[in-house]
């Protein structure tokens, strides 16, 4: 759930260009990534940094679910994975 929250919202909301500085406005779904050396100053391509960013939305979802295990409904902790992955 993390991983196709990430892939359609999540990164073109976290990385993707901005129109007020705040939240990203493209990239949704990985419509543009860049696959090859130099990316943003760095020796890796971007599906490194997509890949980076993934296990920590994913892994973010994770610790919250070990601190409200069994005190919620379980369809009450995938929207808050949703949420938390998405944004």
């Amino acid at each position: 759930l993390a991983t196709l929250c990430w892939y359609v919202l999540g990164y073109g909301v976290a990385f993707g260009e901005t129109s007020n500085g705040i939240i990203g406005t493209t990239n949704f779904g990985i419509s543009k990534i860049y696959n090859g050396a130099e990316y943003w100053g760095t020796q890796s391509d971007g599906w490194a940094h997509w890949f980076f960013q993934w296990a920590f939305a994913g892994t973010a979802s994770t610790i919250v679910s070990g601190s409200i295990a069994e005190r919620t409904k379980f369809h009450a902790y995938l929207i808050f994975t949703v949420f938390m992955t998405t944004i």
